[in-house]
């Protein structure tokens, strides 16, 4: 078992693939059925693999992870928008550690400012959206 420093690491089945010029795009589904999708290079796909009902981990950084709160008439271009409700808050002098309990008992943790917590006016049990962008998250198989 390798060990790393990404708080995220979340075990989907590759739900599809879209295979483009340069980079594909990644599609997995999660747990409690949401989808995630990310965008890799077109050789990493084949080194890795990847194909459909494949399982694969989705690794990102919680510095990646931003917390929506609230109905928004924004539009977004970040791929992935998983709703969720916060199951804990860990404030720093800086930031914050918010942790993101999705269906089916997947978590996504994100680092936030501590000025975002008050701006937001988080707490345990709000219902939030995680936007993660899908450049920013790796893909990882079993060897």
């Amino acid at each position: 078992t390798k060990v790393i420093s990404a708080r995220n690491q979340i075990k989907v089945e590759i739900s599809e693939v879209k295979t483009g010029a340069v980079n594909s795009l990644i599609v997995g589904k999660m747990a409690g059925g949401e989808i995630l999708k990310a965008t890799v290079t077109t050789d990493s796909e084949e080194n890795l693999g990847l194909k459909t009902a494949k399982e694969a981990i989705f690794l990102f950084k919680a510095s990646s992870v931003i917390i929506a709160k609230g109905q928004s008439e924004l539009k977004l271009s970040a791929t992935n928008q998983i709703k969720g409700k916060i199951s804990a808050l860990k404030e720093g002098v800086v930031n914050t550690s918010v942790d993101v309990e999705v269906a089916g008992g997947d978590k996504i943790s994100a680092i936030i400012t501590n000025e975002s917590l008050k701006g937001l006016d988080l707490k345990v049990g709000d219902s939030v959206t995680a936007l993660i962008k899908a450049t920013q998250i790796i893909v990882g198989v079993k060897a």
